[in-house]
């Protein structure tokens, strides 16, 4: 591990935590278990990956055993117990895809349920094909000045069983835009904020979790869903705050 660990993931069908190591370009797994100085089970690294800055998104698909890794212009596919200098199975990438230098794949996450891959790149949410490959459009996508989507975000979660994606609105940072998320009027936006896999275009949220209330501020937002207890959970700088949103689950 090194000081920096943008994404982690956890498997719950098969018990693992799977981590993105940006300097060493390498995505690491350990077990659900792991405790102390404990090496990881299986670790994907070497020129044949073509993983050079894997900073943000990764997720795993346990039904498929795939493991999705973002890159600064691609998304690379991995089967989920690949080891050592292994090449990608899949790789998305090209002009037709919206990914270039500033828009680039960012947080991400797989619905193994409604087959699709959902990619947030800059200001908006792109929907791809779970399977696509190569030069590849989406087949839909989330932006405009009605969604609220603005500056980098940082993270995003599904819900499967009910099709929908879950994100955070009002964070981001950095040299995409800041952390200014704005209605088509210029008011700015702060809360979670949950559309259909199935939404295209300029579309409002579904749902949108926030205002004074709820202490979402700017920063790189992280986020995780709890179905179980029907909870989103949302962390910013040094705390972590628990929202009961019975709504979406």
């Amino acid at each position: 591990m090194s000081r920096a660990m943008h994404d982690i993931q956890y498997d719950a069908v098969h018990d693992e935590i799977v981590i993105a190591n940006i300097f060493a370009q390498a995505i690491l797994t350990y077990r659900g278990g792991a405790d102390g100085e404990e090496a990881p089970i299986r670790v994907i690294q070497g020129p044949r990956t073509q993983l050079q800055s894997s900073d943000w998104g990764m997720d795993v698909d346990p039904v498929h055993d795939e493991l999705f890794v973002a890159e600064p212009d691609a998304i690379h596919v991995f089967p989920r117990t690949a080891n050592g200098d292994v090449a990608p199975i899949r790789i998305i990438r090209g002009p037709k895809t919206r990914f270039d230098g500033v828009a680039r794949p960012r947080a991400m996450a797989v619905d193994p349920i409604n087959n699709v891959l959902v990619v947030a790149s800059q200001q908006r949410l792109l929907i791809f094909d779970r399977i696509a490959q190569g030069d590849v459009a989406p087949l839909r996508v989330i932006e405009g000045p009605t969604t609220g989507l603005q500056g980098v975000i940082s993270h995003l979660r599904l819900h499967p069983q009910k099709g929908w994606i879950v994100t955070v609105l009002g964070g981001g940072g950095g040299e995409e835009g800041g952390d200014e998320g704005r209605s088509g009027s210029g008011e700015r936006i702060r809360g979670i904020a949950v559309w259909s896999v199935h939404d295209n275009g300029n579309v409002p949220p579904r749902w949108l979790l926030g205002g004074p209330k709820s202490h979402i501020q700017g920063g790189r937002l992280t986020l995780a869903l709890n179905p179980k207890a029907k909870e989103v959970f949302v962390g910013s700088g040094q705390a972590v705050d628990t929202y009961f949103f019975p709504e979406i689950f």
